[in-house]
């Protein structure tokens, strides 16, 4: 009996050690998925806003990315579908957007999460409009479209309906970006 009493004791202390095992892997698994899902949504979110902002094009497929809530209050989207948009005078024909994902965190048992990340758009390829060529010659309007003003943002998620959206947007810090500078040619070798 006592040898019968310490090989139970002996499999029951493996078995609540393999549980625990196995519990920590699927926290782990839905942990990471989740934040790979988070990042390709934060990514293609932010890239799809962007557009909308310099584009004023495709502004219905936001609502895949955000939610109503966000779409209604977002001041930055509102101003570039206004006319008070800086890039409405310009034919914006592409744009190279980078975000990195600074931080994340969602429990796989809740319907929220937070994630900080980094937008810049270093490069805003594009010309002004033909009607609007006058105001280049006369100095009133640049001929290149203006830097974007990208910042670090804490991004507030929600989970609907299985997928996840971005419902707020607070920046934390502005981050202009500055024009690269072009390498000067090198000067040929003396002879």
């Amino acid at each position: 009996m006592k040898y019968i009493r310490r090989f139970l004791s002996f499999v029951a202390s493996r078995m609540v050690l393999l549980s625990i095992v196995v519990a920590l892997l699927i926290l782990a698994f839905y942990l990471a998925m989740n934040t790979a899902n988070i990042y390709i949504l934060l990514n293609d979110g932010m890239t799809a806003r962007t557009s909308v902002i310099l584009t004023r094009q495709n502004a219905d497929e936001l609502i895949n990315y955000f939610t109503n809530d966000f779409l209604l209050s977002d001041e930055t989207l509102n101003i570039g579908l206004s006319d008070a948009s800086p890039y409405i005078d310009y034919n914006i024909t592409d744009f190279n957007y980078k975000l990195s994902l600074e931080w994340v965190w969602a429990w796989p048992w809740e319907n929220s999460a937070t994630a900080t990340i980094v937008e810049r758009v270093p490069k805003i390829s594009g010309s002004v409009l033909k009607e609007k060529s006058d105001l280049v010659k006369d100095g009133t309007l640049s001929a290149t479209p203006p830097a974007w003003y990208g910042g670090r943002y804490t991004v507030k998620l929600v989970r609907l309906e299985g997928s996840w959206k971005i419902d707020k947007l607070i920046q934390t810090q502005l981050i202009i970006e500055e024009p690269t500078a072009e390498p000067a040619p090198a000067s040929p070798a003396p002879q």
